[in-house]
């Protein structure tokens, strides 16, 4: 099933609190695409207000050995607050569809939800999330299908057998 963007965006949003199912490769992707760009295109636009605002002076000067002193000397530590909140703010508010599109692409491929919350809870469990997230997809049933997935299955057919 290869949806575009938005349909996938849409899909994730209308199941926010569906923790049941599968999600396809692509639909997962897209979301971390689009979840992460908006994150991106916050952090581009505080850095470009605070070089419009003045704070440009120390941006030509040699990197600092920290990117905490770097923002402090050029005085983006003044000026990236509020976007750094916004940015929080959004992915806070996108925290449960995510982990709900994040469960259903590990069904995808054949695993509990719970890998995902045992994996965010130990250190660099990211990683192997991230590796089972680029795994294909699973063929036939795996046990986690829901009803978008059974009715090709279930679907009444025609022929010497049916029910009339």
């Amino acid at each position: 099933m290869n949806v575009d963007f938005f349909q996938a965006i849409a899909s994730v949003l209308r199941n926010t609190f569906n923790f049941e199912g599968r999600a396809a490769r692509g639909e997962f992707w897209k979301w971390v695409l689009f979840r992460y760009g908006i994150v991106l295109a916050i952090a581009i636009v505080a850095v470009m207000r605070a070089y419009n605002q003045g704070y440009h002076d120390g941006l030509e000067a040699s990197l600092p050995s920290s990117a905490v002193g770097a923002a402090g000397r050029i005085g983006l530590a003044d000026n990236l607050p509020p976007f750094g909140t916004l940015a929080m703010g959004f992915l806070m508010l996108t925290f449960i569809p995510n982990a709900a599109v994040s469960i259903r692409r590990l069904h995808d491929i054949g695993r509990s939800g719970w890998w995902f919350v045992a994996l965010n809870v130990i250190p660099f469990g990211g990683i192997l999330l991230f590796v089972f997230y680029l795994q294909r997809s699973s063929a036939g049933m795996n046990g986690y299908e829901n009803e978008r997935h059974l009715a090709p299955l279930l679907a009444p057919r025609n022929g010497p057998f049916s029910e009339a």
